[in-house]
C-alpha cells in the first residue's frame, strides 16, 4: 500500500479469498484507501478489471493467473501516474480477483479530463499486457476500466465518499453507468440529499358528492432541470441503483408539504413494492416522520403500480399485513396496463383500485371501454375495494363515469396538480344539484344544441389514415372531423378506426391511404339551432353500430364542432331533474311552485319574517346589446352575490330564490334584511359596470330598444331591492301586493337602491 505518509513506498496487493467486495471495503481495502485519502482535496479513483479472470485462472492455472496480476500491478505502478497526467498515486490496492483500484490526486485538471486519461491508461495497459497474454494463451485478454471522482470533504465523510466512488467506478467498468450518467450522478445526489425535489398534489374527488377523498403526491424535480420530470428521475435512480434513496426523499417531501388533511381524507404515496418490503424502510423512521407532522398511518395509502412485477407474492403479502396492522391502506395503480392479473389483485385485496387513463379517455363514446370499467366496478366491490378513475379530462368522461357508479376520480378536468393543494373545479358549483355545465341556457327541453358543442380536431380530405390516428391518439375527444373549407365531409370515431385497423391486414391496407376510405360520410349532421330533444331522437334512431358516434353540428353550413351522445343525454336528464325539483336551471336556485310555497309558509308563520324582492333595472337594454350569454352571466353573478350576502350577513335558514329572468327573492328576518340589502347594493355598485365595455362605462348609458320596441338611450344596469315585513302571519296576497308597490317605488329611484315598506302591516 502507498500511504499518504510515504508516497514512494511500493504498493502491495491484498488478497482476501472468500471475502465479498462490500465486506472487504469495510476492512482492508476500505481502510487502505481511507488512510491514503487526503481530506478536503479532490481525488480520482480508477478501477482496472481483467474480464473473465476467474475463467482464465481455472483454464490456465493459478501460476499463470498470479503472473498476469503481477504484470498488471507493475504496469499500473509504472504507467498509471504517467497516463493520468503525471498525477500522484496515493494508493494501489487489489479489489476482486482480477481487479485493482488506484487512488490519485492532482488537482482539477485530472478530474476535468478523468475519462480521457482513463481511456489512455486502458489503451496503454492493453498494449503492454496483451504481449504477455498472447505468449501465455495465444490470445488477448479483455480489459475494462472504470473511474469516479472523490469530491473534497472532511475526514469524517471520506469513508462514505470513497464507497460511492468505488461503486460508481464499478458500474462504469461494467457498462451499466455511461458517461452521461456519470456526469449527472453528482447532480442527482444533490437532488436527493439537499433535497431539491418537491411534491405537487392532485385531488381525488368523490364523483357522487364532489368532496375531496384524498390527495396523490407526485414528485417533481427543479424547474428547467434535467431531473424535473419524475420519469427521468426514477429511471435514472433505477439505472444507478439509488431507487430506494430517491423514494425515501420523495415520501419525506410529500409528507412535509401536504399540510393539514381534513377528516376522512388520505394522502396517496407512490412507492415501489421492493422499497415497501425493504427492511431499511420498516425501521420506524417513516412512522416517526408522520407523527412529527400530525399524520397517522390511517391517513396514508401506499400506491403501488401494476407496472412493477411482484416477484415473491407471499413475501409481499406478509409485508402488507405488517403495514395494515399499523393502519396503512393499499392502492393498485395503473390497472389494465401491467403484470398483475385480476386473481393476483384479488389476493392482495387493495382498498383502492385505480383504473389507468387509457381506459378512461373517450369512455363516453366507446362501448367496449364502458363495459370494461363497469366490470371493474363490480370486481372492486367483490374484493372489498373502491374504484378510482384516473385521467378524467372532459365533462362527458366525468358524467359517464359518475353514471356508471365509479366512486372516485382524478384528472385535469377536476384539477391540475399543484404545490398548494388545489381546490377541485367541481366544488365551485352546488354539487350535485348545482348549475354545472349542463344546466346553462335551458328553457325546459327546447334549448339549442349549440350550447353543448365541443371542439373536435379537424383534418382535410387528403389526410392519411396514419395522420388521423396520430391526431386521435393525442386529442382529448374521441372523434375527428373531415372538413373541406369548413364544410363537414365526414367523421372518424376512434373506436371505429381501431376496429378497422385491428382486422387482419388492416394497417397495411389503410394506414397510408386517404381518410375518405375509413370516414363515415353519412354521419348525423344537425344545425346549431336544432333543439336538443330533436337531436336526441335522431341520434337514438340510428343504427346500433353508430349509437355512440358523435353528432356533427354546423352553423350556416359550416362546421361548428361535435356533441357526444353522453353529453346530450346528461343535459336532458339534468333539465328534467331540475324541473322536477322546481329549481331554476340557470342558477340552481329554487323557483316556481317550490318558491311560492316557501314564501307562503314563511308569510303565514307566527315568526316575524322579511321578504326582499330583487330586480335589475334596464336589464333588457343590456341583454339586447351584449347578448343572452352575457345576460346569463350577469344573472348568475347576482345569484352568487345574493347567496354570499345571506351567508355573510343573514341566518342559517334564510332562503334565496329565483323567480325567473332578473327577478329574485330573499326570505330572512327583519333584523337582517337591511344589512343584507346594504351589502348587495355596495357590491353591485362596484361589479355591475364591469359587465360593460369601456365606451359604455364612460358614457354611462347604452342605445337600445325599450320594451315598447322603440329605440332609446338607457342607463347602465342597476339593482332595486324592496323589503316587505311580516311581523306575524300574513296572507300571500297581502305580501304580493305590498311587494309590487315597494318594488315599483324602488325602481323609480335612480341607481342602486333598497327601500323598506314602513307602512303598518295589515294581514
Amino acid at each position: 500500500m502507498i500511504s499518504s505518509a510515504d508516497k514512494t513506498s511500493p504498493a502491495r496487493v491484498l488478497h482476501h479469498p472468500g471475502i465479498s467486495f462490500s465486506d472487504r471495503l469495510e476492512h482492508d481495502l476500505g481502510q487502505a484507501l481511507y488512510e491514503a485519502a487526503e481530506p478536503d482535496k479532490p481525488m480520482a479513483l480508477v478501477l482496472v478489471c481483467l474480464n473473465s479472470f476467474n475463467l482464465f485462472s481455472r483454464l490456465y492455472g493459478g501460476e499463470a493467473a498470479a503472473r498476469v496480476l503481477e504484470r498488471l500491478h507493475e504496469m499500473l505502478m509504472r504507467l498509471g501516474p504517467k497516463s493520468m497526467g503525471r498525477a500522484r498515486l496515493l494508493a494501489l490496492e487489489a479489489d476482486d480477483p482480477g481487479s485493482m483500484v488506484m487512488m490519485l490526486q492532482d488537482g482539477p485538471e485530472l478530474l476535468t479530463h478523468l475519462m480521457e486519461r482513463s481511456l489512455v491508461l486502458r489503451a496503454a495497459l492493453r498494449q503492454h499486457l496483451n504481449k504477455e497474454m498472447i505468449q501465455i494463451t495465444g490470445q488477448p485478454l479483455a480489459l475494462s476500466i472504470g473511474f469516479a471522482r472523490v469530491e473534497p470533504a472532511p475526514a469524517e465523510r471520506l469513508p462514505e465518499l470513497v464507497y460511492r466512488a468505488l461503486r460508481d467506478a464499478r458500474q462504469v467498468a461494467e457498462g451499466s453507468l455511461d458517461l452521461k450518467s456519470m456526469n449527472l450522478l453528482e447532480e442527482f445526489r444533490r437532488l436527493v440529499e439537499q433535497p431539491l425535489l418537491h411534491s405537487v398534489y392532485e385531488p381525488i374527488v368523490d364523483l357522487q358528492s364532489g368532496q375531496v377523498k384524498g390527495w396523490e403526491a407526485l414528485a417533481r424535480g427543479p424547474a428547467d432541470d434535467y431531473f424535473h420530470s419524475p420519469e427521468v428521475m426514477f429511471d435514472f435512480a433505477d439505472e444507478v441503483g439509488a431507487l430506494f434513496h430517491l423514494e425515501k426523499a420523495c415520501l419525506r417531501q410529500a409528507v412535509l408539504g401536504v399540510g393539514r388533511l381534513d377528516s376522512n381524507q388520505n394522502l396517496f404515496l407512490n412507492i415501489n413494492p421492493e422499497t415497501l418490503a425493504d427492511p431499511k424502510f420498516r425501521d420506524g423512521d417513516f412512522l416517526w416522520l408522520l407523527s412529527r407532522h400530525g399524520l397517522r398511518p390511517q391517513d396514508i395509502v401506499f400506491e403501488i403500480t401494476e407496472r412493477h412485477s411482484i416477484g415473491d407474492l407471499g413475501r409481499f403479502h406478509r409485508t402488507l399485513q405488517h403495514y395494515r396492522s399499523q393502519g396503512f391502506s393499499l392502492a393498485i395503480d395503473d390497472m389494465g396496463t401491467g403484470y398483475s392479473g385480476l386473481m393476483r389483485i384479488a389476493l392482495l385485496r387493495p382498498e383502492f383500485l385505480k383504473v389507468d387513463m387509457s381506459l378512461i379517455r373517450g369512455i363516453d363514446s366507446n362501448p367496449m371501454q364502458r363495459a370494461l370499467v363497469e366490470t371493474l366496478v363490480t370486481f372492486a366491490e367483490k374484493v372489498g375495494g373502491t374504484l378510482i378513475a384516473e385521467g378524467i379530462e372532459t365533462a362527458t368522461e366525468f358524467s359517464s363515469l359518475r353514471g356508471m357508479g365509479v366512486r372516485y376520480g382524478q384528472g385535469y378536468y377536476l384539477a391540475r396538480p399543484a404545490s398548494e393543494k388545489p381546490r377541485p373545479k367541481i366544488n365551485r358549483v352546488d354539487f350535485p344539484t348545482g348549475q354545472g355545465e349542463a344546466a346553462l341556457h335551458y328553457n325546459q327541453c327546447s334549448f339549442a344544441v349549440r350550447n353543448l358543442v365541443e371542439q373536435a380536431p379537424q383534418v382535410g380530405p387528403r389526410a392519411t389514415v396514419r395522420e388521423v390516428k396520430e391526431v386521435l391518439d393525442k386529442a382529448p375527444i374521441s372523434g375527428c372531423l373531415v372538413v373541406d373549407r369548413a364544410l363537414p365531409l365526414g367523421l372518424v370515431m376512434s373506436h371505429n378506426l381501431d376496429r378497422i385497423l385491428g382486422t387482419p391486414f388492416g394497417s397495411s391496407l389503410y394506414y397510408d391511404r386517404e381518410v375518405a376510405l375509413v370516414m363515415d360520410d353519412q354521419a348525423l349532421i344537425v344545425d346549431s339551432g336544432t333543439p336538443v330533444q330533436q337531436v336526441a331522437e335522431k341520434a337514438m334512431a340510428r343504427d346500433k353500430l353508430k349509437l355512440y358516434d358523435h353528432i356533427v353540428v354546423t352553423e350556416e353550413g359550416r362546421s361548428m364542432g361535435v356533441v357526444s351522445v353522453q353529453r346530450m343525454l346528461d343535459a336532458l336528464a339534468k333539465v328534467q331533474v331540475e324541473m322536477a325539483k322546481g329549481v331554476n336551471p340557470l342558477t340552481g336556485l329554487p323557483g316556481g311552485v317550490v318558491l311560492e310555497q316557501e314564501i307562503e309558509r314563511r308569510s303565514a308563520s307566527e315568526d316575524a319574517a322579511s321578504i326582499i324582492y330583487v330586480d335589475l333595472d334596464h336589464f333588457k337594454a343590456y341583454n339586447d346589446t351584449y347578448g343572452f350569454e352575457a345576460g346569463d352571466r350577469m344573472i348568475r353573478m347576482l345569484a352568487d352575490l345574493l347567496q354570499w350576502s345571506v351567508r355573510r350577513h343573514g341566518n342559517s335558514g334564510d332562503l334565496v330564490g329565483h323567480v325567473g329572468g332578473d327577478d329574485f327573492v330573499v326570505a330572512t328576518t327583519p333584523d337582517k334584511a337591511e344589512r343584507l340589502c346594504r351589502a348587495v347594493v355596495r357590491c353591485c355598485t362596484r361589479l355591475l359596470p364591469r359587465f360593460y365595455g369601456q365606451e359604455h362605462r364612460k358614457a354611462g348609458q347604452v342605445e337600445a330598444r325599450g320594451r315598447d320596441g322603440k329605440p332609446g338611450v338607457f342607463p347602465l344596469v342597476s339593482i332595486s331591492l324592496g323589503i316587505v315585513d311580516c311581523p306575524s302571519s300574513c296572507s300571500l296576497l297581502h305580501v304580493s301586493q305590498r311587494a309590487a308597490e315597494v318594488k315599483c317605488y324602488a325602481k323609480s329611484r335612480p341607481g342602486n337602491v333598497f327601500v323598506r315598506d314602513r307602512r303598518r302591516s295589515n294581514p
